[in-house]
């Protein structure tokens, strides 16, 4: 990557920085996206959609442990029983990871392996009175109206003055050399006796003004009037501090050696000025990537504006756009960055899990597998394609998720031994995996068709906890990593039957969710964790169902509801719109089958009925005889409460619907006895003879075909 900062430090800090710049573009490369609107039909009686998911990585990690994980189970292997699904425990001092898994045997559990005071600088003044910044204006934690303008020194611009101006502003240089190619000149301009200036070709590249003793940041930053800008940290690939940039002025801070290794207040030697690039804007919005996407998106656009060809900025604008819900526009943005970077595997990842968003699943599978066969040589990369292509074979309306759990597998066995990497980027890319694919296999098991389905989950559960935990515990893994974790749990547990107790796991996901909504502070950050929060609760509602508690059903489908409809407010969405009719009716199902309370039902139902009523025909398709059944259900509530009229009328249109879905193919025609009956029934009761003989000779002649 070209990096200008490069030819401006000591060799030493050079290093850190060129480090830095690479591993931030890999630990954000990596992370998987939200998962897909698609998702909505995944856990409602048959799986499709893709279930990729986040987690944010932060500090240094303590060693990994070795645990092996458990296998599926095909076919008559008797697995050891485990607990119900549970939540990860954020407090673990001493946590097992999951390794490599095997084709075949049990998991074994493994132990553990092992302020700042400022004071203003005593010449600070001398400072702001040669180096000139341009004044900004604006919040320092929103910077809505702070120019891009690059700051000069004694008049001599980065990018703009040549050396002809530099000699015409500071004379004759004491000293010049020659460093790969670019030339160096050395000044002293009272109060400085150090000042490097460095040329691209015959401009001026960057200024390096040495202090004879370091300031605080706070001291300097205020002298040179930044203290509106917001700065981001330049870091080492060991997650050392190693200086601050101001990317609207072009100035980096460099941080004395002491104070940089954590010893010691923040210090500055040293000031950088260079020509404005998409660098230190790109490493800032990577930075709020999560925490403020809105400031990352504006970043970005920064970024583009300044170099239009630069991939890295392409693929960060693609990963924003496809988590504010536009996969459309993201498309466009990844795309660009693949086409800018063909042989980068991590823009590849990235245009994958946006095909994948979109609804290109065949797409979205090819893409990861070419950016698997190009990361030979970044295996943190090849394990992520890997796992995203399983997510992907496990996808969509022919799911194969025996070929998915292999390659699930296959993620684990090469991001195992990378989860001991010095390299912390590599390694929190690794983790992350470790949780992603034992999630993954969980769901293969879940959903496909194998014995003793429900000990195997569970067991495949744990090691993703496990896993998690230790991500949040020893990596500074953030309360995400658990709230999806525990949502990503509830959705495998979906087709169990029941099996698996879900409600450590709807707690878990209930509090960690609520507290991302709190502290979102962008709207459509918010709204999508609304959409997701509400979608753990729904398949929590699904699973309670499944157990017979619908106590537990009720209490998770309204607060289910409650934040499905607070998303859709926000962020308006057929999608949404489609689960929130589905999840009422489930209530209302409660209320009236297994409570026979129908005044209860309706109540839920009246708030179904018109959003199911008013699906497009492409929300229709594939779940008519669905949505027929759910009418013709609703019908006999109203029916009971002395709605004869809607009663009538939700019946009619819920059989046209199902009668639809009988002649497509995606319905047995026997599901029609009981609604023919019931129908028949209501118009005998409303005097309506002929009618009722009608539909009773329906309903007879499906008795008579159920009967051959």
């Amino acid at each position: 990557m070209r990096c200008k900062w490069l030819c401006c430090f000591a060799m030493a800090t050079v290093a850190g920085l060129a480090g830095r710049l690479a591993i931030a573009e890999e630990v954000r490369q990596l992370s998987p996206l939200p998962a897909p609107s698609g998702e909505i039909q995944v856990r409602e009686q048959k799986p499709s959609g893709v279930m990729p998911a986040r987690f944010l990585a932060e500090p240094e990690a303590a060693k990994p442990l070795t645990p092996k994980p458990p296998a599926a189970m095909p076919s008559g292997a008797k697995p050891k029983p485990v607990g119900s699904v549970r939540p990860a425990a954020a407090t673990s001092s001493a946590v097992a990871r999951p390794s490599t898994p095997a084709p075949t045997g049990e998991p074994a559990d493994a132990g553990p392996k092992p302020s700042r005071n400022a004071k203003p600088p005593a010449k600070g003044t001398e400072l702001k009175a040669v180096i000139a910044a341009p004044p900004p204006s604006g919040e320092p934690q929103e910077s809505p109206t702070t120019s891009v303008e690059t700051a000069s020194f004694k008049g001599v611009v980065p990018g703009v003055s040549t050396s002809a101006d530099v000699q015409k502003a500071l004379g004759k240089p004491k000293d010049q050399k020659d460093l790969d190619g670019s030339l160096i000149q050395l000044y002293s301009v009272p109060p400085f006796s150090k000042i490097e200036v460095s040329y691209s070709g015959d401009k001026v590249s960057s200024i390096v003004i040495r202090f004879e003793r370091s300031f605080p940041v706070e001291a300097v930053a205020t002298q040179l009037d930044l203290t509106a800008i917001r700065p981001v940290s330049v870091l080492s690939d060991s997650g050392e501090a190693l200086g601050l940039a101001y990317p609207e002025r072009g100035v980096l801070f460099t941080y004395e050696r002491n104070a940089a290794s954590g010893k010691g207040p923040r210090k500055v030697p040293q000031v950088v000025l260079e020509s404005l690039s998409a660098e230190p804007f790109l490493l800032r919005a990577e930075a709020t990537l999560d925490s403020r996407p809105d400031l990352s998106r504006r970043d970005a656009e920064q970024a583009i504006k300044l170099e239009p060809e630069n991939a890295r900025a392409h693929w960060l604008l693609g990963r924003l756009l496809a988590a504010a819900g536009q996969p459309h526009r993201a498309l466009v943005a990844s795309g660009k960055a693949v086409k800018l970077d063909a042989t980068n595997p991590q823009y590849r990842v990235t245009h994958a899990q946006i095909l994948a968003q979109a609804g290109r699943l065949s797409d979205a599978a090819e893409a990861a597998g070419r950016a698997a066969k190009l990361s030979d040589a970044q295996p943190h990369v090849k394990a992520r394609a890997v796992c995203l292509k399983a997510d992907l074979l496990a996808s969509g309306a022919k799911p194969d998720f025996r070929q998915a759990l292999q390659l699930h597998s296959l993620a684990l066995q090469i991001a195992d031994p990378l989860t001991a990497s010095p390299n912390r980027a590599i390694r929190v890319a690794a983790k992350e995996v470790l949780i992603d694919a034992h999630l993954g296999a969980a769901h293969d098991i879940a959903w496909g068709e194998w014995k003793e389905k429900a000990k195997a989950v569970s067991r495949w559960l744990d090691r993703a906890s496990t896993a998690a935990e230790e991500l949040v515990a020893n990596d500074g893994g953030s309360r995400e990593v658990l709230f999806r974790f525990n949502a990503r749990s509830l959705a495998a547990c979906v087709n169990l039957e029941g099996e698996i107790d879900p409600e450590p796991a709807a707690k878990a996901v209930l509090v960690a969710g609520q507290s991302l909504i709190e502290a979102a502070s962008e709207p459509s950050r918010k709204a999508q964790l609304e959409w997701e929060l509400g979608m753990a609760l729904y398949d929590a509602v699904q699973i309670c169902q499944a157990r017979s508690d619908n106590a537990a059903a009720l209490k998770h489908g309204e607060v289910a509801a409650k934040y499905l409809a607070a998303a859709n407010k926000s962020k308006p969405s057929p999608a949404t719109v489609v689960l929130l009719g589905r999840l009422y009716f489930r209530l209302g199902a409660i209320e009236a089958i297994s409570r026979h309370d129908h005044k209860a039902a309706v109540v839920w139902f009246d708030k179904a009925t018109p959003l199911i009523e008013h699906l497009s025909p492409d929300e229709l398709t594939g779940n008519l005889g669905r949505h027929g059944e759910s009418l013709v259900t609703m019908g006999v509530s109203y029916w009971e409460i002395g709605q004869q009229k809607k009663a009538v009328a939700l019946s009619q249109k819920g059989i046209k619907w199902m009668e639809r879905a009988v002649d497509q193919g995606s319905l047995a025609r026997s599901s029609l006895d009981i609604p023919y009956a019931n129908l028949a029934a209501m118009h005998r009761a409303l005097g309506a003879d002929e009618q009722a003989d009608h539909f009773q000779e329906l309903a007879n002649r499906v008795k008579e075909g159920k009967s051959k």
